[in-house]
C-alpha cells in the first residue's frame, strides 16, 4: 500500500535528478575512467534519495524498512566513490590501494546493511513519515570511516587545487569539485533524525544536488565561470529555498497544535500555502539577491564591457591598419590588464598570417603562422576561439590527437587564447591574448565580449587594408605618371635631336668636303713636299674620309622612312652589316666584339631598311650595356637562318641576364632597368611595334647571369603578307 505524502516529493525529485545526472555523465562520457566513476558518486546519492522517498510512500512497515535498507546501499558508497574519483582525477597511483581497501569496508557495511539488523535496526516514525533508526555503535563507527574517506578525498582535491594553481582552467575545474564536496558534506545534517531527533532531513535533497549540479558543470564545461560567482549563486540559492522548504516544516513542526486547533483535521493546508508562497516568491527573491551580487563579483567584466564599447567607438574612427591594430592590441593589454596581445593578419602574396602588431610582446615571438598549421585549420573549422588550457587537457588525455601538435603551437606563440575573425567566411586575422594579471581565469563572458570585438573589427580592418591599397594604387598612379610625363619630355627632346641630326650633320658634311678637297689638291703636289708633311696631309686626308663617312651614316640612320604604302625587298643580313658597320666604332671602345655567323644563302625579306636598322641597333646596344655590367669585354655573337618561311635572327650576349620577375614587363612602355637618366625604356616597345609591322614576331629567353638571347623573326619573300 502506498500513499501521497508531501514530505516524500524533495527526495523524488533529488533522486530522479541525480539519476538523470550520472546517466548522462555515464553516457556521455564512455571512454572517460574518471567520469565513469564520478558517475558512481552520483548513482549512489541517487539511491540514497530514492529508497527515502519510497520510504515515506509506503505504508507497510516491513516494506518502509526494507526501503530504508535500499537507500543505505547507496550511503555506504558514497565516501569510497568520492575519494575513488579523486585518485583517478589527480592520478594518485599510489592511494590506489587505499580506494581498494575502501571498497573492501563499503561492500563489509553493505553485508551488514542488507543481511542483519546491526546498522539499520528499525524505523522512526517522525511527522513527515518513517525514517531509518540505527544501531548507534555501529553505526558510530561507520560514520567515522565515512568522515575519513570523505575528508582524504577534499585533501586530495585541496591539494591538487595547490599543485595546478598555475594551470587556470584546471585549478578552477578542482575549486569547483572542492567546494561542491564541502557543500555536499553539510548533508550529514541528516544522519541526526537517525539518533530519534524529530528534524526533517533537507540536507540530501538541498545541498547534494547542489554539490552534484556544481560537479557536473565542473566535469562536463571547460569554459568555466568564476568559482566566486557560482559559489554566491550556490549560497544565494540554498538561502532562499532552504527558507522555501525550511519554513513551511518549521511551521508543522512547532505550530502544529495551533493549526489542529485553528484549521482541524486540515491543518497540513496551512503549511502547503505557505511554501506554495514562499515558492511563488523565492524566484524574485532570488533573482533581486543575485543580481545585487554580481554587480559586485562581476565588477571586472562589466569593466571589460565598457572598455571594449569604448574600443568599438575608437575603431570606427582609424582608417590605417598600423594605426587600427596598435590601438587594438594596446586596448586589450592595458585597459583590459592582459599580459601581452598579438594580432596576425594574413598576406596573400607570402600565403601565410603575419605579425602586425603586439605589445608586450617577448622577443622570441613567432613572426608568422604558416596557413595550413593546426591552428589555423582549427579555427577555419570550429569558428570558435582557442583556449589554451582546454588544448592542453585534452592533448593529455589524447597524446596521439591533433591536440598535442595545437598545443604546441599554442605554447609556442604564448597563447592563453586565440581568436580568428571571420569576413565572409574568410579568416581575416588572428589574435592572440595572454594571461590575466588578475591570475583570474577568463569566463564565458569574457569569450563572448571578446568575439563580439574580433567580429566587429573584421569589417574595420578590411576597409582600412582596402583604403591603404587605393591609397598606394593613387600614389603608385601618379609616380608612374610623373615619370612618363619625364620621360616624353626626354623622347621629345629625343625626337627633336633627331630631327635636327640630319640638318647638322649636313651642315658638317660640307666643311669636310672643303677640307678633303683641299687636302686631295695638296697631295696633287706631293712632290714638292717633305715627307713629314706628306705623312699629315695623308693623315688628315683619312680623318677627314672617316668623319665624312660617320656623317653620312648619321644622315641615313636619321632620315625620315619612306612614305610608301608597301615595302621593298631587301636582305637582312645586309641591314644587319650596316647597324654593325654603324655601332663598330663604339664596340670596339667598349672592348666588344660582333661576331655574325650565317651561311651563304641571301636572306630576303620585305620591309623598311631604315625601320628594321634601328631594331636592329637597339637589341645590340642594350647586349653591349649588359655584357658592360658583367665584364670588362665580351663578344655579341649574331645568327642567321632561314627555312621556307621564316628568317630567324638571334643575338645573344653574354651579359648580366634578366630577372625571371620582370620578364613579363619587358616590352611594356617605358619600363627600363637601367639607371635613371639613362634609357626611356621605349627601344624594346618600339622594336615590338616595327617587327609587329613587319607581321615577324620577337622574343626573349633569358638566364641570371648568364646572358640573353634575343630573337627576331621576319617571313621571308615566299611568306604571303597580310
Amino acid at each position: 500500500m502506498y500513499r501521497f505524502n508531501l514530505f516524500s516529493i524533495p527526495f523524488l525529485l533529488s533522486g530522479i535528478y541525480l539519476l538523470g545526472l550520472g546517466t548522462l555523465i555515464a553516457l556521455k562520457q564512455k571512454t572517460s575512467k574518471v567520469k565513469l566513476i564520478c558517475s558512481l558518486t552520483y548513482f549512489s546519492c541517487s539511491i540514497w534519495q530514492l529508497g527515502y522517498f519510497m520510504l515515506n510512500v509506503t505504508l507497510n512497515k516491513p516494506t518502509s524498512l526494507f526501503w530504508a535498507k535500499f537507500a543505505y546501499t547507496g550511503v555506504v558508497f558514497i565516501a569510497t566513490t568520492f575519494y575513488h574519483f579523486t585518485v583517478e582525477l589527480l592520478n594518485l597511483k599510489r592511494e590506489r590501494i587505499f580506494v581498494f581497501l575502501s571498497y573492501l569496508i563499503s561492500s563489509f557495511f553493505l553485508i551488514i546493511v542488507l543481511f542483519t539488523d546491526k546498522l539499520v535496526s528499525g524505523l522512526f516514525e517522525f511527522f513527515w513519515g518513517y525514517y531509518t533508526k540505527i544501531n548507534p555503535t555501529i553505526h558510530n563507527i561507520f560514520l567515522l570511516i565515512f568522515a575519513i574517506t570523505y575528508g582524504k578525498g577534499l585533501i586530495n582535491l585541496f591539494n591538487g587545487y595547490r599543485i595546478y594553481i598555475t594551470s587556470p582552467i584546471q585549478s578552477t575545474r578542482i575549486g569547483y569539485l572542492l567546494w561542491a564536496y564541502i557543500i555536499a558534506g553539510v548533508a550529514a545534517i541528516d544522519f541526526i533524525p537517525k539518533y530519534g531527533i524529530e528534524f526533517y532531513p533537507f540536507g540530501g535533497p538541498i545541498f547534494v544536488s547542489l554539490a552534484i549540479s556544481l560537479i557536473a558543470y565542473a566535469i562536463v564545461k571547460h569554459r568555466l565561470m568564476d568559482i566566486r560567482v557560482v559559489i554566491t549563486r550556490t549560497a544565494i540559492f540554498a538561502v532562499v529555498y532552504t527558507l522555501v522548504l525550511g519554513l513551511p516544516f518549521i511551521l508543522s513542526t512547532l505550530g502544529k497544535a495551533w493549526l489542529v486547533g485553528f484549521l482541524g483535521a486540515n491543518w497540513w493546508l496551512g503549511p502547503l500555502i505557505l511554501m506554495a508562497a514562499l515558492a511563488t516568491l523565492g524566484p524574485f527573491a532570488y533573482i533581486y539577491l543575485l543580481k545585487s551580487a554580481e554587480v559586485i563579483l562581476l565588477k571586472e567584466q562589466i569593466n571589460y564591457r565598457d572598455t571594449l564599447k569604448q574600443a568599438a567607438i575608437g575603431i570606427a574612427r582609424i582608417h590605417h591598419s598600423k594605426e587600427l591594430l596598435d590601438y587594438i592590441a594596446h586596448t586589450l593589454a592595458e585597459n583590459l590588464h592582459i599580459s601581452h596581445s598579438a594580432i596576425y593578419i594574413f598576406d596573400t602574396e607570402k600565403d601565410q598570417f603575419l605579425l602586425r602588431s603586439g605589445h608586450n610582446l617577448k622577443d622570441d615571438q613567432p613572426q608568422t603562422i604558416k596557413r595550413d598549421s593546426a591552428l589555423i585549420n582549427r579555427l577555419t573549422t570550429q569558428h570558435e576561439p582557442l583556449i589554451y588550457e582546454e588544448i592542453k587537457i585534452k592533448s593529455e588525455d589524447e597524446p596521439d590527437s591533433i591536440f598535442k601538435e595545437l598545443e604546441e603551437q599554442m605554447r609556442q606563440l604564448n597563447a592563453t587564447i586565440a581568436f580568428g575573425s571571420f569576413l565572409d567566411n574568410r579568416l581575416l586575422y588572428i589574435l592572440i591574448l595572454g594571461n590575466k594579471l588578475s591570475g583570474r581565469n577568463y569566463t564565458p563572458e569574457d569569450l563572448t565580449n571578446f568575439s563580439v570585438l574580433v567580429s566587429e573589427t573584421a569589417l574595420a580592418i578590411e576597409n582600412a587594408l582596402r583604403y591603404e591599397t587605393i591609397e598606394e594604387q593613387v600614389r603608385q598612379r601618379t609616380q608612374e605618371l610623373a615619370e612618363v610625363q619625364r620621360q616624353l619630355v626626354q623622347a621629345e627632346k629625343m625626337a627633336t635631336m633627331g630631327t635636327l641630326a640630319g640638318g647638322v650633320a649636313h651642315e658638317i658634311n660640307n666643311p669636310l668636303t672643303a677640307i678633303l678637297t683641299n687636302v686631295q689638291m695638296l697631295l696633287a703636289d706631293a712632290d714638292k713636299l717633305s715627307p713629314d708633311s706628306k705623312e699629315s696631309l695623308e693623315l688628315i686626308e683619312e680623318a677627314t674620309r672617316r668623319c665624312r663617312s660617320i656623317v653620312q651614316k648619321l644622315m641615313t640612320y636619321a632620315k625620315k622612312p619612306l612614305e610608301v604604302t608597301g615595302f621593298l625587298q631587301l636582305d637582312v643580313s645586309d641591314t644587319i652589316k650596316k647597324s654593325v658597320s654603324f655601332l663598330n666604332y663604339q664596340l670596339e671602345q667598349d672592348n666588344i666584339k660582333i661576331i655574325i655567323e650565317k651561311g651563304q644563302d641571301t636572306y630576303l625579306t620585305r620591309g623598311n631598311e631604315n625601320e628594321l636598322e634601328q631594331v636592329f641597333t637597339n637589341i645590340i646596344l642594350n647586349a653591349r650595356d649588359a655584357i658592360k655590367k658583367a665584364k670588362k669585354s665580351g663578344d655579341i655573337h649574331i645568327g642567321l637562318s632561314k627555312n621556307k618561311d621564316w628568317i630567324d635572327i638571334k643575338i645573344k650576349d653574354e651579359g648580366v641576364g634578366i630577372p625571371k620577375e620582370i620578364m613579363p614587363r619587358i616590352f611594356d612602355p617605358f619600363f627600363t632597368t637601367k639607371e635613371v637618366g639613362k634609357g626611356l625604356g621605349l627601344g624594346l616597345s618600339i622594336c615590338q611595334a616595327i617587327i609587329d609591322k613587319h607581321s615577324g614576331r620577337i622574343s626573349i629567353e633569358s638566364e641570371l647571369n648568364k646572358g640573353t638571347t634575343v630573337t627576331v623573326q621576319l617571313p621571308s619573300v615566299e611568306y604571303p603578307l597580310n
